[in-house]
C-alpha cells in the first residue's frame, strides 16, 4: 500500500452549513397557566381494579393538615391548603374510595398539570391537577377495622413474636409456611360480625363474604353417599335391592336370568336322566355336582338357574381373545356347535346384555362373573363354597373372592361344621372359602387415597 495521503480535488465544494434563515418557519405554541377556581381537576389511577365508567363519586373536601405554616404565592393554591375525598358506595357490595396517598421523598414535592390543546389557535392551556388512587373496600369492612386493629393489638398471641423471628432468621421452608398461612388466615371478631360459624366464634365481615361465596358454589354439590351410591351403580355387577329383608330378596332369578330365558330354558331332560338314574355330564364342575340335588329337590326354578349358569359358563369358555382385555364372541355357526340345543333362544339375549358389537371388554367380562357368583350362591341357598366355582372360571383364590365380595358377600374360611358336612380336612380346607350373604349388606368401598407429602 502507498504511504501517501490521499488529496482532495481543488474543484471539489465544501458542503455549506444550513444557516438559520433557511430553516422552514415553525409554529409557535403559547402556553398558559390557568389560575384556579376553588375545584381543580383530578388525575385518578386504578391500581388493582377494572372501574366501570358508570361509577359516580360525591367529593369531599377538607383543609390539609401539613400546609405550609407560612404559604408563599406558590402554595396559596387550594391544591396545596386542602386536600379532596371521592367516595362512591354505587356498587352492591364495595365502596370506592378515592385519595392522594402520600409515599414520602421527592415525590410528595411533584405536581401534577392538565393541559388542553387548541390547534386552532396554536395555544395549550394547563391548569395544577391532583392525583388521587382509587381503592375498593368490602362494605362494612372498612368501618370496623380501626375498632379491629387496638383489639388485635391488645390480644396478639405470642405466635406472632415467634413468627416474626422466624421470618427473619427461619429456613426457606419455615418462612414460606408462615407466610401462607397469613395470607390464607381468616380472622375472628366477637365484637361486630356478619356470620357465626360451627365453633362458636364470628367472622368478619370478608370472611363472612368469603364463606357465602363458598356455600353457593358448593351448594350443588353431590355428597359422599350420593357419590358412592352413583358409582356403585356403574359397577359391572347385578343390581341388588339395597331394601330387602332377607337374603332371598336381593337377587332374584327372574332378573339374572331374564323372564324371557326363564320360559325357553328346558330342564326336562335333566328331570328324566335323573328319575332314571342316569349320569349327566358337563363342563362345570360346580353344575355337576350340583344337578342330582336341584332335581330331587323339586325346584324347577332353581334348576332353571342352574342350567342357565352353565349355559354363561360354555360361552365364557368360547370366547376369543381380540386384544389386551377384551375378547369377542366366535361366529355363530362355530358358537352353536360348541352350545348344542343349550344355546337356542339364549344367545340374543346373552349379546344383549353381557356384550357390545359382540365384543367383551373388561367391564363386561367383570359383569359376566358376578352374575355368574350371583347364580351360584342362589343355588347354593347363599352360601358356596367358592372352589368349584374358581375352577370353572380358572381364577385366582384372590380374584374369586374378590368378585363374591363386589355382591355383597363376606368371604372367610369354612368353619368346622361347614367341613365336617363337606369332609374336608383342615389340609384340603385351606384351598376352600366359604361366601355367605348376610344382611346388611357389604360392598367394597372405593379407595381414598391421600395426596402425597412434598
Amino acid at each position: 500500500m502507498s504511504d501517501k495521503k490521499r488529496k482532495r480535488a481543488d474543484n471539489a465544494e465544501r458542503p455549506r452549513k444550513r444557516i438559520a434563515s433557511e430553516a422552514p418557519h415553525a409554529q409557535v405554541i403559547k402556553v398558559s397557566l390557568l389560575p384556579e377556581e376553588g375545584w381543580a381537576p383530578v388525575i385518578a389511577t386504578t391500581p388493582g381494579l377494572s372501574l366501570s365508567p358508570n361509577v359516580s363519586f360525591e367529593p369531599y373536601q377538607n383543609s390539609r393538615q401539613n400546609a405550609t405554616a407560612r404559604p408563599t404565592n406558590a402554595s396559596k393554591s387550594s391544591v396545596s391548603t386542602s386536600e379532596i375525598l371521592l367516595h362512591s358506595s354505587t356498587h352492591p357490595k364495595l365502596d370506592y374510595v378515592a385519595r392522594q396517598e402520600n409515599s414520602g421523598g421527592a415525590e410528595n414535592l411533584v405536581k401534577h398539570y392538565i393541559g388542553v390543546y387548541d390547534p386552532s389557535k396554536g395555544e395549550v392551556q394547563v391548569v395544577l391537577a391532583r392525583k388521587l388512587v382509587v381503592r375498593g373496600t368490602l362494605r362494612g369492612a372498612a368501618t370496623s377495622a380501626g375498632d379491629s386493629q387496638d383489639k388485635d393489638r391488645e390480644t396478639a398471641p405470642t405466635l406472632s413474636a415467634k413468627s416474626t423471628l422466624s421470618l427473619a432468621f427461619g429456613t426457606k421452608k419455615v418462612q414460606k409456611a408462615i407466610r401462607s398461612l397469613t395470607e390464607n388466615a381468616i380472622t375472628s371478631s366477637p365484637a361486630k360480625s356478619s356470620q357465626v360459624f360451627a365453633g362458636g366464634g364470628s367472622l368478619d365481615p370478608l370472611a363472612s363474604a368469603i364463606v357465602e361465596s363458598m356455600q353457593e358454589a358448593s351448594g350443588s354439590m353431590h355428597t359422599r353417599e350420593e357419590l358412592q351410591i352413583a358409582v356403585d351403580e356403574g359397577k359391572p355387577r347385578p343390581k341388588a335391592n339395597l331394601e330387602a329383608e332377607t337374603p332371598a330378596n336381593v337377587y332374584k332369578l327372574e332378573d339374572l336370568v331374564g323372564v324371557d330365558a326363564m320360559r325357553t330354558l328346558m330342564v326336562k331332560e335333566w328331570q328324566d336322566k335323573v328319575n332314571s338314574n342316569t349320569n349327566i355330564e358337563t363342563g362345570s364342575l360346580f353344575v355337576s355336582k350340583r344337578i342330582r340335588r336341584t332335581v330331587e329337590s323339586g325346584d324347577v326354578k332353581r334348576l332353571k338357574g342352574l342350567r342357565y349358569l352353565l349355559f354363561l359358563l360354555d360361552v365364557l369358555r368360547c370366547l376369543e381373545p381380540k386384544a389386551k382385555g377384551i375378547k369377542r364372541l366366535p361366529v355363530k355357526e362355530k358358537l352353536m356347535s360348541a352350545l348344542g340345543s343349550l344355546g337356542e333362544g339364549l344367545l340374543d339375549g346373552f349379546r344383549r346384555k353381557f356384550t357390545q358389537d359382540n365384543q367383551l371388554t373388561k367391564w363386561y367380562i367383570d359383569n359376566l362373573m358376578t352374575h355368574i357368583c350371583a347364580l351360584a350362591l342362589i343355588i347354593d341357598n347363599y352360601e358356596v363354597d367358592v372352589y368349584d366355582v374358581r375352577e370353572d372360571l380358572k381364577l385366582e383364590n384372590k380374584e374369586i373372592v374378590q368378585y363374591f365380595q363386589e355382591i355383597g358377600c363376606t368371604v372367610s374360611a369354612p368353619t368346622d361344621s361347614e367341613r365336617a358336612r363337606t369332609d374336608l380336612t383342615k389340609a384340603a380346607a385351606v384351598a376352600h372359602k366359604m361366601a355367605r350373604l348376610r344382611l346388611p349388606l357389604k360392598f367394597p368401598k372405593n379407595r381414598v387415597f391421600a395426596a402425597r407429602r412434598k
